[in-house]
């Protein structure tokens, strides 16, 4: 007689499968409930949004949000930028690297060997400026699908817990 308990009493193979499967199906309908996947599909759909309206100034929504975060702070160091926007160190730096290819950006030695500061250079406050007419159509595309308020005040709440959350800079 065959069993699905091993010597030491543990569940067999089929038993194992058998609770995966129970937890799948009480599972399987409630992905909708997700706030990350919800979230998730939101940032996707309004990235495409913003991404397509800023084509004809050859700017993507993040590259466009980066800039913006600069320009409010510049100089601003790398550390700083990465904490202001919650942007990871790796990102970042692919991102403002592809920036100052583009000759959008200049980065320079920080108030220290260690550190690096960005700032706009006049060829990304040019491109800045020609993107806000485009920034301006994306949002009212936008405030027609959602309240820009509600979005701007969910936003500030979560980056203040998400701050709270992180190391002090240094």
């Amino acid at each position: 007689m065959a069993t699905n308990t091993s010597r030491r009493g543990r569940a067999g193979p089929s038993q194992r499968e058998s609770a995966a499967d129970t937890t799948l199906a009480s599972y399987a309908m409630r992905g909708r409930e997700c706030a990350y996947g919800n979230v998730r599909m939101i940032a996707r759909a309004l990235g495409s949004l913003y991404d397509e309206v800023l084509r004809p100034v050859d700017l993507r929504a993040g590259q466009l949000a980066l800039l913006w975060a600069i320009v409010a702070t510049e100089p601003v160091e790398m550390a700083r930028l990465g904490a202001a926007t919650l942007t990871d160190q790796t990102t970042l730096s692919r991102t403002v690297a592809n920036l100052r290819r583009a000759g959008l950006v200049s980065v320079r030695r920080g108030a220290d060997a260690r550190t690096r500061a960005v700032s706009l250079t006049a060829r990304g406050r040019a491109r800045f400026a020609a993107a806000m007419p485009y920034w301006e159509d994306a949002q009212r595309r936008v405030a027609g699908l959602l309240s820009v308020r509600d979005v701007r005040m969910l936003a500030r709440g979560v980056h203040r817990a998400a701050r709270s959350d992180l190391p002090p800079a240094r």
